[in-house]
């Protein structure tokens, strides 16, 4: 089991990027453009939602997604 790292906003942005760049690889009827349009929203939500309850929240919202 790996230990948890902490990372800045800059570095997490650069993992979001590759992480995008990734999916696109492997769907290709994704438009490459939706990886700036990801991370500006990305952008938006470091001054929208506090650290302690991002995680929670991301998980709530994905699952209500997968429904």
């Amino acid at each position: 089991f790996m230990a948890r790292e902490l990372y800045n906003w800059d570095q997490s942005r650069g993992y979001l990027k590759l992480a995008m760049a990734n999916v696109i690889k492997k769907h290709n009827e994704i438009d490459p453009k939706i990886i700036e349009e990801v991370v500006a929203e990305y952008d938006t939500l470091q001054t929208m939602y506090g650290k302690e309850s991002i995680e929670g929240l991301a998980n709530r919202i994905m699952k209500q997604l997968r429904k």
